[in-house]
C-alpha cells in the first residue's frame, strides 16, 4: 500500500499531465516557449493547488465540527460559524474558512481547534 507522500507524488504528477495537456496541447508547448514562461505557469499551479488543498481539507474538517461548542470561560453553549480568512503557509497566502463562535455571556470570540473540540 502507498504511503500518502507516495500517494501525493502520484497525484501531483497526473495533475501536471492534466494542466500541460490544458495549457500547451497534447502535443506540449511549442519549440520557442520560453523557460521562464513554463515556470511561471508552474508556479501559478503551484500555488493554485496549494490553496485549493488546505481550503478543501479544512472545509471537510471543519464538517466534522458540532453546530454549538462551549465557551471555554463559562461553557455556555455557542454557535459555530464560519468566516473567510487569508492564513501565511509555506508556500505563501491561502485562503480559508476559519470556524468562530461568540460567546454573548463573556462578550467574546473563540476559534475552535480540533484539539479544543476532542478535549472538551
Amino acid at each position: 500500500m502507498a504511503t500518502k507522500d507516495e500517494l501525493v507524488s502520484k497525484l501531483a504528477g497526473e495533475m501536471a499531465k492534466s494542466f500541460s495537456d490544458e495549457i500547451y496541447g497534447a502535443e506540449g508547448c511549442p519549440l520557442d516557449a520560453d523557460i521562464d514562461e513554463i515556470e511561471d505557469h508552474a508556479v501559478l499551479a503551484a500555488q493554485a493547488a496549494f490553496d485549493a488543498v488546505i481550503a478543501r481539507a479544512l472545509e471537510l474538517q471543519n464538517q466534522k465540527l458540532p453546530h454549538q461548542l462551549p465557551c471555554p470561560k463559562c461553557q455556555t453553549e455557542c454557535s459555530v460559524k464560519f468566516e473567510r480568512r487569508t492564513i501565511q503557509g509555506r508556500m505563501g497566502p491561502a485562503s480559508i474558512r476559519e470556524p468562530v463562535c461568540h460567546c454573548s455571556v463573556c462578550d467574546r470570540d473563540f476559534f475552535p481547534s480540533a484539539g479544543i473540540v476532542a478535549a472538551g
